[in-house]
């Protein structure tokens, strides 16, 4: 497997927008592991979540521990995940509106909430784009929020979102995000833009974006 950071990767600085009422073409939002088929709209956001149901053939659904829902400030998206106990690798397969040769924002949430009901420290495996390293997932307890993002333009109609057991503990993915962008948003020659930090700046308002 080639890692991505052998490619030369640039970090970049990632200015937001809000999307609340805003036209969502473009957008993939999954909310990993509710029931199949279903879907509903984020009461702060709007945008519409679906089942990852129809993007992945492995894993099992899961949902956190019941005492960790009813923390009013956690997002419905990390009240199920989908758990993966069986294979070394399972994959996300996700085939964008736009196609092949656009810039798509990929973003990975992870929150492990003794789903397992194991009391145990959380599981550590990686992440990869494809065949390609993109990062490591260590969660330092049951609450933590992983957030990885990557900016891709993809050569095929399709891509791959997969997780990697390291015998670490069991594989999850809580959220599964994919927002388009314009090809002249960070031109860069290099094939794969990491998030190394963000600042919303000048807002005046606390409202969450996406």
């Amino acid at each position: 497997m080639t890692i991505l950071s052998s490619l030369s990767w640039i970090s970049f600085l990632l200015l937001l927008f809000l999307v609340h009422g805003q036209h969502q073409s473009g957008f993939v939002s999954i909310d990993c592991g509710i029931p199949d088929d279903s879907s509903y709209n984020d009461e702060t956001t709007d945008i519409k979540y679906v089942s990852d149901s129809t993007f992945v053939e492995s894993g099992t659904s899961k949902s956190i521990a019941p005492e960790l829902k009813t923390n009013t400030s956690l997002a419905r998206q990390f009240h199920n995940l989908r758990s993966f106990p069986e294979g070394k690798i399972n994959c996300y397969k996700v085939l964008p509106q736009q196609g092949k040769g656009f810039k798509y924002l990929i973003r990975t949430r992870f929150m492990y909430g003794n789903y397992d009901g194991l009391g145990k420290a959380p599981p550590a495996f990686d992440l990869y784009l494809g065949v390609n390293l993109w990062d490591s997932i260590v969660l330092d307890n049951s609450t933590t929020i992983i957030t990885k993002e990557i900016i891709h333009t993809p050569s095929l109609d399709h891509f791959h979102v997969c997780l990697v057991d390291k015998n670490r503990g069991t594989p999850f993915l809580s959220v599964l995000e994919v927002r388009f962008l314009k090809n002249n948003t960070y031109e860069t020659p290099y094939e794969a833009l990491m998030l190394f930090r963000r600042w919303d700046l000048g807002s005046t308002s606390n409202l969450p974006v996406r």
